[in-house]
């Protein structure tokens, strides 16, 4: 399993690791199960349910029944691998997963947890599902969590990672939780695309094909069009109904590329003005890891 953390690399991870031939992974990524189990869904946020449940929650399973379900085209002696974000941050996650799976090897990417949570807050701008500015939301990210707004807002949460780490390795053992950091990741693909293959126990010598990245943020031109495009309603289906020979699959990814536009760097103030909230627990995380860790505020 790669369990986190979300806007880590975690997607390119999933890509190269589903083409190795020794590997099954099910069609969709964020299955959820053991984060979600047996809630009701969705969880609050700042946009209509229906909108959060099409976007956020539309491939979340909280029925073991139907998660097993997923693996059942991997054909024999293949690894089973899926990839949920969410499992590292949600506490009940390390209990459940040691429970139904107790064998389990899982990966964990971190990032410089600054960086992580602009590109999360970036997402959610993108998708239109966050209207504040990201200050705005930080200092609303307490209120949010204690009024049951879900993971996609826990922006700072989401990346005090020393907790979450040490209840994978105190409840699954050292020996089933790799924790990569994004930096080596991003420094040499390659390697740690090996090292979690020797983690897994596949051959370490395949080459998946690394051209394509995970998902990059962006920042919608036009809100309305974002909307159009991503939010469920009628008017899209009805267009499509109307006029199928115009809106095909290939115009309307032309319409998605051309409505994103590069995100802004985060400037040096920001990243000054954020970073000491994560300083102490950047140094449990060196403690819990045995590792010196490359971020400092």
């Amino acid at each position: 399993m790669i369990i986190g953390a979300a806007k880590s690399g975690t997607t390119s991870m999933h890509m190269y690791l589903g083409q190795h031939p020794e590997v099954f992974f099910p069609e969709y990524k964020e299955p959820n199960y053991f984060a979600l189990a047996g809630e009701s869904l969705p969880k609050k946020g700042p946009a209509p349910p229906k909108v959060i449940q099409s976007l956020i929650y539309s491939r979340s399973i909280t029925d073991f029944a139907r998660y097993e379900s997923i693996f059942e085209g991997a054909g024999p002696g293949k690894k089973l691998g899926e990839a949920s974000v969410r499992y590292l941050y949600f506490p009940a996650a390390p209990g459940r997963i040691h429970e139904k799976v107790p064998g389990v090897r899982c990966i964990a990417i971190l990032r410089d947890p600054v960086a992580r949570l602009y590109s999360h807050y970036c997402m959610n701008v993108q998708y239109l599902i966050e209207p504040l500015s990201l200050r705005d939301a930080l200092d609303q990210e307490e209120a949010r969590i204690a009024d049951g707004w879900g993971w996609d807002w826990h922006y700072a949460s989401v990346g005090r990672y020393a907790d979450q780490v040490e209840r994978f390795v105190e409840t699954l053992g050292r020996d089933q939780v790799k924790v990569m950091l994004y930096d080596d990741f991003v420094a040499d693909p390659q390697a740690a695309f090996a090292e979690a293959c020797r983690f897994i126990g596949i051959d370490d010598g395949f080459q998946p094909d690394m051209s394509k990245r995970g998902k990059v943020a962006s920042r919608p031109r036009s809100k309305a069009l974002g909307r159009w495009l991503h939010w469920p309603g009628q008017g899209r289906k009805a267009m499509r109904r109307l006029a199928p020979w115009f809106f095909t699959d290939e115009r309307l990814e032309r319409l998605e590329e051309w409505n994103r536009s590069p995100v802004d760097k985060l400037d040096a103030a920001t990243r000054r003005e954020i970073g000491p909230r994560f300083r102490q627990d950047i140094e449990k995380l060196g403690r819990v890891l045995d590792r010196d860790i490359p971020w400092s505020y």
